[in-house]
């Protein structure tokens, strides 16, 4: 796999074709030279997380300075497509609850539907050129991830760094715990999600309880991404100025502020027991299990045959 580290390069070596894949992935995409398993947008949207998550690995190696600056580079991309991504997720999250309650009920919200794909293919008309726009961003961003000056990045630096991660995101948590508003707690999904991405990179170094790791988080994302899906649905469909049946509509606000909170305590027990370790405590254990994989005392074969992948002995 190619967002993880491999044993043949140096952790500098690793984390620079580990960001640098993403951003090509980018460029393939916004060039129309491959295909995307979901949307154009979606996909693009989903490497630059990736890596601005490895970005964030080698921070304190290439000066916060280049970091923040070539993080913007990276979010002003992003920006261009969030209009579409966002109405994008609206009309799916839309569909989703009109297939659930299909099940259940004769509820349709059909005019809803429409209303929204209008709104997609406006959205998608109004930033049809966003491609021209992102490639030559990305092309000087992959030729700055070339010239990081990351040869001597060490174990003590990426345990610092993802440690740092771990902790921000448990303190944006207690946030939201404490005041539990939509915006808190897609505060807290952004952070989770950014240590998500940073320990399928290190996955390698212990591939057993990592990739437990991952799963655990992975539904703790799930979990509060849905949650706020169904939140910005809510909030669009309440400034909905009449333009579907005031009947539908209710109806459909009631399901969704319902389930938002119904997902919200979910998450919130999920987050609760995936950081109940101390930051310190965190960042030793991935120290250590990343020492022993430098020294090459892990994994095993029976890592790999339990991982059904070799290429985590290379």
């Amino acid at each position: 796999m190619s967002y993880q580290l491999r044993r043949n390069q140096t952790l500098g070596a690793n984390l620079r074709r580990i960001c640098r894949k993403q951003v090509e992935g980018g460029l393939e995409i916004v060039r129309g030279e491959r295909e995307s398993n979901d949307t154009p947008v979606h996909q693009t949207r989903k490497h630059l997380k990736k890596a601005r998550a490895a970005l964030q690995m080698v921070a304190d190696e290439i000066g916060r300075p280049r970091f923040k600056k070539q993080d913007h580079c990276f979010r002003d991309v992003a920006k261009l497509i969030s209009d579409v991504r966002d109405a994008e997720v609206r009309l799916q999250t839309v569909r989703q609850l009109q297939e659930i309650t299909r099940r259940t009920s004769q509820q349709t919200f059909r005019k809803t539907e429409e209303l929204l794909l209008a709104e997609l293919e406006h959205f998608m008309a109004a930033f049809a050129g966003w491609q021209k726009q992102a490639a030559p961003q990305l092309e000087k961003l992959r030729g700055e991830i070339d010239t990081w000056p990351i040869e001597d990045l060490d174990c003590k630096m990426i345990r610092r760094s993802v440690q740092r991660g771990y902790k921000a995101a448990r303190d944006a948590l207690d946030c939201a715990k404490t005041k539990p508003t939509p915006e808190n707690f897609h505060e807290f999904r952004t952070k989770a999600k950014r240590l998500l991405y940073q320990l399928r990179i290190l996955r390698a170094i212990n591939p057993l309880v990592i990739r437990a790791l991952i799963d655990d988080l992975d539904s703790v994302s799930e979990v509060f991404g849905r949650s706020h899906d169904l939140y910005f649905l809510g909030e669009r469909l309440r400034r909905d100025d009449g333009q579907t049946s005031g009947q539908e509509t209710g109806e459909l606000v009631a399901v969704i502020e319902t389930s938002e909170v119904d997902l919200q305590d979910r998450g919130v027990d999920l987050a609760e027991r995936f950081f109940e370790e101390r930051p310190r405590a965190f960042g030793h254990r991935l120290a250590t299990w990343l020492q022993q994989w430098l020294r090459g005392e892990a994994p095993t074969v029976a890592d790999a045959l339990v991982c059904h992948d070799a290429s985590v002995l290379k």
